[in-house]
């Protein structure tokens, strides 16, 4: 008997579901969810097909975990991630709250739409954590409030969790991610006294609850903490040292209700994460003000994007010949203007569409604009556009570019795709097959920041580049510096040597210039030639650089 893929997907659900006693679940490209007997049996549901998913099945969820659950499919739904994991308690038909943890997995087209979502959902312990065997959120949250009941209570909460744990998972499969989360979590139960609780939170993060603890107190677990993370040991023998965040908040002085003391030791974290990480913030009102306007300034961000990129724009930077000083390249880069939000730069904007996932739709806006307003400029400017590795892992960019150059009638030559910081080496192979498919079509690469974090010479062995751009740091005091000095002309040398062109950024003085053409470097950048510019004063610049005005 043949079988379409329709039927080849309800065989696939009708074995899974007979597996285990857990709830299954399959959503289609309609919407439409098709659930197993047993949740169909269990819960108020109208049957085994159900339309609206997401409304009805809010419906059923404990009031108290609705949030946690919205914030997780509203990162589903914009693509932040593509993978649910989460606990939460939903009510069986007679009336009953279950605990699940709640594992799914969404599948998108070339869109990033959703084309079908499948998962399921475990019954799991009322009180103890699966994994590290400590007690978990649903505990954290009654010991709180408990607390809260004595009209004298006083302590504090600490939020902790494992900085950049995302890289650990890919170094160490998902696996090896939850053996360090169990290990560390049996190392820092040692730092915790008698009179405070641990807690594991989800994923990478714990609470520690200590009544009438002080913040003196939770400074020292913390130090405590971070110690015991520096050498947390795998079965296999590896060694891995983590670094920790942690958000700490006093109660009663700075929360007087128990979901009030949750929120400001997370906004506590949430500042010790964007401020450097690997260390503790302890909760002020500013804290919280401060997170608030970050998540103001997030959605005011996406609301910009939708509303067709309002505000963003490209300014251009010159990139000149030394000898010449004639305009032969340009680098592209972006530049958000916002009434309610002045003042905003790069440096804190770009962040956040990284994180939130809005940077696939603001590159490519970058990327088709640079083209095409290049074309207006000249028919022969090399634009230098910067690519993130969230951008290199999506595997239709490449196929995006290559759109957009044919489209535009752009020679690949004329366009070099700078690797920014945030292509860390652990990456190679998905910059290596993103960045070779461009170099098949002739498009040019540059490797940013040459000579610090990642951009360090072992890179050179992977992945093929045209340039390299030398670090600012190494520029800034190399006509005083002799080992700056040392460091450029070598670089300098290895490149050449390599057949690489070589492009020093940061040229502010003439006495950097002068290095730069003593040295031979090929091609400059900075504030002495020009600060980046807006497309229109850009054209004009590069008119008056051909001699074409006076």
């Amino acid at each position: 008997m043949k079988y379409n893929n329709e039927g080849l997907e309800n065989i696939f659900f009708e074995s899974v579901c007979k597996l285990r006693e857990d709830y299954y679940f399959m959503q289609n490209i309609s919407g439409r969810v098709r659930w197993s007997p047993k949740a169909v049996n269990d819960f108020e549901l109208p049957g085994e097909y159900v339309d609206g998913f997401a409304r009805m099945w809010r419906s059923f969820i404990h009031p108290e975990d609705l949030a946690h659950f919205d914030e997780e499919m509203e990162r589903i739904r914009t693509g932040k991630t593509d993978y649910m994991l989460l606990e939460y308690r939903v009510r069986k038909r007679n009336g009953e709250y279950v605990r699940v943890r709640s594992h799914g997995v969404m599948n998108r087209d070339t869109e990033i739409s959703p084309v079908c979502c499948m998962g399921i959902l475990e019954r799991v312990d009322d009180t103890t954590d699966e994994l590290t065997h400590v007690p978990n959120i649903y505990v954290a949250v009654k010991d709180i409030a408990d607390t809260f009941e004595n009209e004298n209570a006083s302590g504090c909460l600490m939020i902790v969790g494992i900085d950049d744990f995302k890289r650990i998972n890919d170094l160490y499969t998902y696996s090896g991610g939850d053996e360090i989360i169990k290990n560390f979590a049996l190392r820092i139960s040692k730092c915790i006294p008698q009179s405070a609780t641990l807690y594991r939170l989800e994923g990478d993060q714990f609470a520690v609850h200590y009544p009438y603890g002080t913040l003196q107190d939770m400074k020292d677990i913390y130090a405590r903490m971070t110690d015991e993370a520096m050498d947390i040991s795998l079965s296999n023998d590896i060694k891995v040292s983590l670094q920790l965040s942690a958000g700490v908040c006093k109660y009663p002085d700075q929360a007087e209700k128990p979901d009030i003391l949750r929120k400001n030791a997370q906004y506590a974290f949430e500042r010790a994460k964007r401020q450097g990480k690997g260390q503790l913030a302890v909760f002020t009102r500013e804290i919280r003000e401060q997170y608030l306007e970050h998540l103001r300034l997030i959605e005011e961000l996406k609301r910009c994007v939708r509303n067709d990129f309002e505000g963003f724009e490209l300014y251009y930077q010159p990139i000149v010949e030394p000898k010449s000083m004639q305009i032969v390249e340009c680098e592209a880069l972006l530049r958000w203007k916002n009434g309610r939000f002045p003042g905003i730069g790069p440096a804190k904007f770009i962040p956040i569409l990284e994180e939130t996932g809005m940077m696939k739709e603001v590159g490519a806006y970058a990327v088709r604009t640079a083209i095409s307003q290049v074309m207006d400029f000249s028919d022969s400017l090399i634009v230098n556009v910067n690519v993130s590795y969230k951008q290199l892992k999506d595997d239709d960019f490449a196929e995006y570019v290559l759109g957009i150059l044919k489209e535009y009638q752009f020679p690949p030559e004329r366009l070099m795709m700078e690797l920014t910081e945030s292509c860390k080496a652990h990456d190679l192979p998905v910059l290596m097959r993103t960045m070779n498919k461009l170099r098949e079509h002739r498009v040019l690469v540059a490797l940013d920041d040459f000579g610090t974090g990642y951009a360090s010479l072992d890179i050179l062995q992977d992945i093929s580049v045209d340039c390299l751009k030398i670090e600012q740091c190494f520029v800034a005091e190399c006509e005083k510096n002799n080992v700056d000095r040392n460091i450029i002309k070598h670089i300098i040398l290895l490149a050449h040597s390599l057949g690489l062109k070589v492009c020093m950024e940061g040229v502010e003085t003439e006495g950097i210039y002068d290095v730069a053409v003593e040295e031979q470097a090929d091609i400059l950048q900075g504030y002495y030639f020009s600060r980046p510019v807006p497309a229109g004063d850009f054209q004009n610049m590069l008119r008056r650089s051909a001699g074409h005005e006076a």
